[in-house]
């Protein structure tokens, strides 16, 4: 197995629980790990069906992101693991949605989910 991994991808997001966290553009930051079964047969092979574009996984994110609002960030991080399977055919992945200076007196809040295909 293979694992394509995204780190640091910043988006900007409509999230919050509480009205005055709705009403602005807050930081999020995804590090995002896919775990898939290669076709190595395939190698130098510069067809791209038998790749995983990360750019294409970076504009789900993106786009998904960009068009909802959502009041929790594990909200954010399982949508995005399920799509990102479907819409990949990968096996697994691991998704860390970091909300830095979520919380006064911390640089940094986060969840880290894993998710399986099965």
């Amino acid at each position: 197995m293979d694992i394509l991994f995204i780190e640091k991808l910043i988006v900007m997001a409509y999230i919050g629980i509480y009205d005055w966290e709705k009403k602005f553009l807050q930081k999020l930051i995804f590090d995002v790990q896919l775990g898939y079964e290669p076709k190595s047969k395939h190698l130098g092979n510069n067809d791209k069906t038998f790749y995983i574009n990360y750019i294409d996984v970076s504009n789900t994110i993106l786009n998904l992101v960009n068009e909802k609002q959502f009041f929790l960030i594990e909200d954010v991080a399982d949508i995005v693991a399920n799509i990102l399977i479907k819409q990949f055919n990968i096996l697994w992945t691991q998704i860390i949605v970091s909300k830095p200076q979520g919380i006064t007196g911390a640089t940094n809040v986060g969840i880290c989910i894993k998710r399986n295909k099965w």
